[in-house]
């Protein structure tokens, strides 16, 4: 009975270790069958296409196809990047996502082009309006430094000496003046940044949706 079974078990083992054997020669064969049957299409040195069994080396790196026995193409393999040609590529790149951001930002602040003009108005307008209480303040600052050189000519003049306090309130005006200059240059710099930035804003809105980059 012992004799028999170990038999069994030495048959089945036999007979799955037959079947394996046969999987993997058929799965060998596929293979070197597929193989045997793929070509190479690419340009050699010599600027002439070509096609072959195998591909050089140094061929790889321009690109080629990868045919069947039928000369249909199964797959193209594109040339490599140069280095120049991946830096460009990357701008492009970064070009298309800040397109594409610039049109998701204005697409949803504006409907028409004519709600861009109304924003930008109420910027510069906004500008325009602390322009002219500069401009008034300014002024101001202006005649009291104005009358304060006035009358420490006057003293000079007498024969008096100048306070200290009249001295700091020259200084003090003179420095008002300077801080309400520099802040109205400022500005009028502002709304040529306001000008430019909602130019960009209708570009983008016109624009609309972003073309893929190339490649």
């Amino acid at each position: 009975m012992k004799r028999n079974t170990l038999a069994r078990g030495t048959s089945i083992r036999s007979a799955r270790f037959a079947q394996w054997v046969v999987l993997a020669c058929l799965m060998l064969s596929v293979s070197e069958s597929w193989s045997a049957g793929r070509l190479y299409r690419f340009v050699n040195g010599d600027g002439r296409t070509e096609i072959s069994s195998s591909i050089p080396n140094d061929r790889v790196k321009h690109g080629y196809d990868v045919l069947d026995e039928t000369g249909r193409v199964l797959q193209r393999i594109p040339p490599q990047l140069t280095e120049a040609q991946i830096e460009e590529k990357r701008a492009l790149e970064a070009a298309h996502r800040e397109c594409e951001e610039n049109w998701r930002r204005v697409s949803a602040m504006y409907q028409t082009e004519a709600d861009i003009d109304r924003v930008k108005r109420q910027n510069l307008d906004a500008q325009d309006t602390a322009i002219a209480n500069e401009q008034a303040n300014l002024l101001v600052a202006r005649n009291q430094h104005d009358e304060l050189l006035s009358q420490a000519a006057r003293m000079e003049r007498a024969g008096s000496s100048l306070s200290t306090m009249l001295i700091q309130n020259i200084e003090r005006a003179s420095s008002q003046i300077k801080v309400l200059e520099g802040s109205i240059r400022s500005r009028e710099a502002a709304k040529q940044a306001i000008e430019a930035r909602f130019e960009a804003e209708r570009d983008a809105f016109r624009q609309g949706e972003c073309p893929a980059p190339p490649g």
